[in-house]
């Protein structure tokens, strides 16, 4: 896989000279819905269907030129850029976005120190496990309601709720406003 860039943050990870080249994008393990029942044959199944969360690991690596000049307040910079909870956007999926925080922000400095002694070797090889929100998520669609079909381009993998804003936006008052709400089957 070709290497690409990230944001998190509002910041892009080219600022600090960071690149990933692989990432796990694995469906996120449904809850257990399997319940065992005292004094009866099998288990009873739950009808829910709720996600755990999703766990993005980025394989990145630092531009050796950018890794032979950082400072510590550089490290510090890219720690707190990486403390926060805020949307992940990979580059490779620029229409989604994922809403996670890093949790082995502990062992980030220990990446950079052994990168710094191995510059050549290791190239600044490192591991960015994000724990994210279950879902993918797309860009809210805004598209106005016409006769006939209309269906909407959503791009994310969540469960997306319609907003229906109604405006009269003549001078005639409207008596009879109708709508119809469907979901699909599967």
């Amino acid at each position: 896989m070709h290497s690409f860039t990230f944001s998190f943050d509002y910041k892009n990870s080219s600022e600090f000279g960071i690149y990933a080249n692989s990432y796990d994008i694995i469906m996120p393990p449904k809850r257990e819905r399997r319940r065992t029942i005292p004094f009866r044959h099998g288990s009873h199944v739950n009808d829910n269907a709720y996600f755990n969360d999703r766990i993005l690991r980025l394989n990145c690596f630092w531009l050796s030129d950018k890794l032979d000049n950082l400072s510590r307040a550089e490290i510090r910079e890219i720690t707190l850029w990486l403390s926060a909870r805020s949307r992940l956007i990979l580059d490779v999926e620029p229409d989604k976005y994922y809403v996670g925080e890093l949790y082995n922000t502990n062992e980030f400095r220990a990446y950079y120190d052994k990168a710094r002694e191995d510059i050549r070797t290791l190239a600044g090889h490192f591991e960015l496990d994000f724990v994210c929100e279950p879902f993918a998520y797309g860009e809210t669609v805004i598209q106005p309601i016409s006769f006939g079909n209309n269906g909407i381009d959503y791009r994310g993998t969540a469960e997306a709720p319609t907003l229906i804003i109604l405006r009269n936006t003549g001078s005639t008052p409207i008596n009879t406003i109708m709508l119809t709400a469907t979901t699909l089957e599967v």
